[in-house]
C-alpha cells in the first residue's frame, strides 16, 4: 500500500513538473506579438488587468520578489519589459512619477501620465532570485523575443539606478554614435536658444541654487575636465591651477586670454604683474 501511494504522488508530481515547464517554453516561443493583438492572462506567472485598481494586490503579492515584467498599454497594445530585484518597490517608483507633477524623459513613464495608470496592466514574465546578473539575463531574453517599442534600447538595464558595466557603456555609445544620435543633424533655431536662455533666468530669479554666485575653488566649476595651469611671475612667485577656467577666475580675464597664452613663453600682464603661463611645471 506505502509503494502503491509513493508511486502515485511521484507521478503526480512528475507529470506537474512537466507541464510547467511546457507552459513557460510555450509562452517563450509561441507567443508572438502583433499590432492590435491581446496578452492571454494564463500566459503570464502573475497577471494584474488594471495597475490603478489593483494597487494593493500587486504590493502584496510582489512582494519581496525578483523578475522581469511587462507593462501593456491596453489602448494602443504597446508594452514595455523591465527587470528589478525588488518588484514591489519598482511599481512603487511607477506609481510615484507617474502621479508627480515633475516631468519625465522615461518613454514609459510619460505614456502612463498621458493615457492613466488605469489603462495599463501588469504581466510578470518570469520571477528569479534576487540576482542582478540573472534578472538583466532574463529581461535581455524577453526584450529579444517581444522587441517592445516602450523599450528605446534594447539592451537589458533598469532606468531607475541602475549601472551599467563598462562593456554596456561602450555598446550603448557605439549604437548612438554618429547618425544613430537621437539629435544627429539638428539644429537649434534661434528662437528656441533665446526661449532656453530666457527660461533659465526666470528659473534663477524665483530659486536659489546652492553654487550660485560662488567664484574661485568654490565655484562649481572650478577646475572640472581642465589640464593644470602653471603661472610664474618675475618674482619667482608660482600659482598652480587645475584648469585654464580656475586661472581665468583668479585673475578676472577670459578664457581665451589664458588659452592663447598657454606655453607662447612671453611675459603676459595679468592684475598688474607679469607672468609666463605653461601647461608644464618649471624645471628646477
Amino acid at each position: 500500500m506505502t509503494l502503491s501511494k509513493v508511486q502515485f504522488w511521484l507521478l503526480f508530481i512528475g507529470v506537474k513538473i512537466k507541464g510547467r515547464i511546457f507552459e513557460i517554453g510555450k509562452r517563450l516561443y509561441s507567443v508572438s506579438l502583433k499590432p492590435g493583438s491581446h496578452f492571454n492572462p494564463e500566459e503570464f506567472a502573475i497577471y494584474f488587468d488594471n495597475i490603478k485598481e489593483e494597487k494593493r494586490d500587486i504590493y502584496r503579492e510582489l512582494r519581496k520578489k525578483s523578475g522581469v515584467y511587462m507593462l501593456i498599454n491596453n489602448i494602443n497594445k504597446e508594452i514595455y519589459i523591465g527587470s528589478s530585484l525588488n518588484l514591489t518597490r519598482r511599481m512603487a517608483s511607477y506609481y510615484y512619477y507617474t502621479n508627480s507633477d515633475k516631468s519625465s524623459n522615461i518613454v514609459i513613464i510619460r505614456a502612463m501620465k498621458k493615457y492613466g495608470l488605469e489603462n495599463f496592466s501588469l504581466g510578470i514574465l518570469e520571477f528569479c532570485k534576487q540576482d542582478s546578473k540573472v534578472c538583466l539575463n532574463l529581461e535581455q531574453k524577453w526584450l529579444d523575443h517581444y522587441k517592445p517599442n516602450y523599450n528605446v534600447l534594447n539592451v537589458a538595464g533598469s532606468s531607475f539606478g541602475f549601472k551599467h558595466s563598462i562593456e554596456t557603456l561602450t555598446k550603448l555609445k557605439e549604437m548612438l554614435s554618429k547618425e544613430n544620435h537621437p539629435k544627429f543633424g539638428y539644429v537649434t533655431s534661434p528662437e528656441t536658444k533665446k526661449a532656453i536662455s530666457e527660461g533659465i533666468k526666470n528659473f534663477y530669479l524665483t530659486n536659489s541654487h546652492p553654487k550660485k554666485g560662488l567664484k574661485g575653488k568654490l565655484s562649481a566649476q572650478y577646475g572640472i575636465g581642465g589640464n593644470f595651469v602653471f603661472c610664474y611671475s618675475k618674482t619667482n612667485e608660482e600659482l598652480i591651477f587645475p584648469s585654464i577656467n580656475a586661472a581665468k577666475q583668479h585673475f578676472k580675464v577670459r578664457w581665451t586670454y589664458i588659452k592663447k597664452n598657454l606655453d607662447n613663453k612671453e611675459w603676459v600682464t595679468l592684475q598688474g604683474e607679469d607672468w609666463i603661463i605653461q601647461s608644464v611645471p618649471r624645471q628646477k
